[in-house]
């Protein structure tokens, strides 16, 4: 299957429209890239799972991830997913760095104890001399994943690598778009690439640096397992039917648009079969800046 720049805009207007985007904005969407060249993508991995470069791999609504690759963006770097690997990997990246002009993607967050070497990207670099590096020449910033945008998991008390999010070390950087999700869906990252290449900008983002076309409506307000009849509604214990809020759900305090998405596509142009809420898990709220919201991930015995 092949899609071409125009057809993956045309396909991220229908989505787009879904969860209310204005006619107005609906219709620049649609209109189509003319341009033929493809823009040059950096993505550095940091301190995760590796489980948002896997999320964007089960990519399918806009576009599969052999067509986003070799039809829609130039990937010149990415520790995984390159067909070279070794020195022939990190010469295309630096050389990428000296032309500028890129977009950067940043996959987990930043340890900076022990001067950062906690986590290197190769040989003599560590992740956080790669950030401060890249990120001066890069067009746009795209924090992927919640590890990333906020620190997530690994920045979690007692964070003994002294995590930080991208904009704990760049600060308020005005390129930096979070995409947040643990993982980030994979709608979210090709939606807002999409945007980007039309519009040459960031899309409107919330108060968190979100695209909020993804993260503008709260989840309780349109989740199937919302009470509409007082607390009589409330699911007792995990497993049986009802409104999940006196369990733990985070759905009241967390804006995305899960409810709709979901998970796993089937195919391009449809939403995915199922979600956290919707396979009887409360929502765990982790594109928030506050998440995993746990004390201590290990007890040091003191």
């Amino acid at each position: 299957m092949h899609i071409s720049r125009r057809d993956l805009l045309k396909a991220s207007a229908t989505v787009l429209a879904a969860p209310g985007l204005a006619g107005r904005a609906v219709a620049q969407l649609q209109q189509a890239l003319a341009g033929k060249s493809h823009p040059p993508v950096i993505w550095l991995q940091g301190q995760s799972c590796s489980g948002c470069s896997t999320s964007l791999l089960n990519s399918v609504y806009y576009a599969t991830a052999d067509d986003l690759l070799q039809n829609v963006i130039d990937l010149e770097y990415h520790p995984t997913l390159s067909a070279a690997a070794g020195e022939l990997t990190v010469s295309a990246a630096e050389k990428r760095r000296g032309l500028g002009g890129y977009i950067l993607v940043i996959e987990g967050a930043i340890p900076t104890g022990a001067a950062g070497k906690f986590c290197t990207v190769w040989e003599g670099k560590t992740m956080q001399q790669a950030l401060v590096d890249f990120a001066p020449a890069a067009r746009f910033i795209l924090a992927v994943g919640t590890c990333a945008a906020f620190g997530g998991l690994v920045s979690a008390n007692t964070n003994p690598t002294a995590a930080k999010s991208v904009s704990g070390i760049l600060g308020d950087d005005a390129r930096i778009i979070n995409i947040p999700g643990c993982p980030s869906h994979p709608d979210w990252i090709v939606g807002t690439i999409a945007h980007l290449l039309k519009h040459k900008q960031a899309p409107p983002l919330d108060a968190n640096r979100r695209p909020m076309v993804f993260f503008e409506n709260r989840i309780h307000d349109y989740c199937e397992r919302r009470c509409k009849n007082g607390d009589e509604c409330m699911a007792g214990s995990l497993g049986s039917d009802g409104c999940l809020v006196n369990l733990g759900c985070r759905g009241e305090s967390t804006y995305a648009d899960c409810y709709l998405r979901k998970w796993n596509t089937g195919q391009p142009g449809r939403f995915g079969v199922n979600w956290c809420i919707g396979s009887g898990s409360p929502c765990l709220g982790c594109v928030n800046p506050g998440f995993p919201g746990m004390s201590s991930f290990f007890d040091s015995g003191k």
